[in-house]
């Protein structure tokens, strides 16, 4: 519960920062495009990834399967980790961080197939041996 909280604050100090930095930079010009836009993109990053964390906070105490949405977990942090560190520096080269990042996705889906049909059989298991279907 608390740790939902502690993501829900941040989320909405990721939205004022990008609302406040979106009206100065309106109004004043005070960043440079590339700074302006690299930081909109890096709220916008870390935003999403707030908001996937939340939901799996939410779903993590009923999950079976708590191992594979912690996989999850590691694989979306190390995506935006990587992305965030491309966007500000640059650390790798276009075409390695491509496949990075294409390589993560990857396991995401995987990760992700492997946790629905895990949740959705141990469901099915469940209400068979309910003798509910057959």
């Amino acid at each position: 519960m608390i740790r939902t909280k502690i993501l829900f604050l941040s989320l909405c100090a990721m939205g004022i920062l990008a609302a406040v930095f979106g009206a100065a930079q309106m109004w004043t010009d005070f960043l440079d495009w590339d700074v302006f836009l690299k930081l909109m993109g890096t709220l916008l990053l870390l935003g999403t990834e707030l908001s996937f964390l939340m939901a799996v906070d939410y779903d993590l105490p009923s999950s079976r399967r708590k191992w594979l949405l912690l996989g999850l977990v590691v694989v979306s942090v190390l995506s935006c980790g990587m992305v965030t560190l491309q966007i500000w520096v640059q650390f790798f080269q276009w075409a390695i961080f491509v496949k990075l990042l294409a390589t993560l996705g990857i396991a995401f889906l995987l990760l992700g197939f492997l946790l629905a049909v895990a949740e959705d059989f141990g469901s099915n298991k469940r209400l068979k041996d309910r003798n509910f279907i057959d």
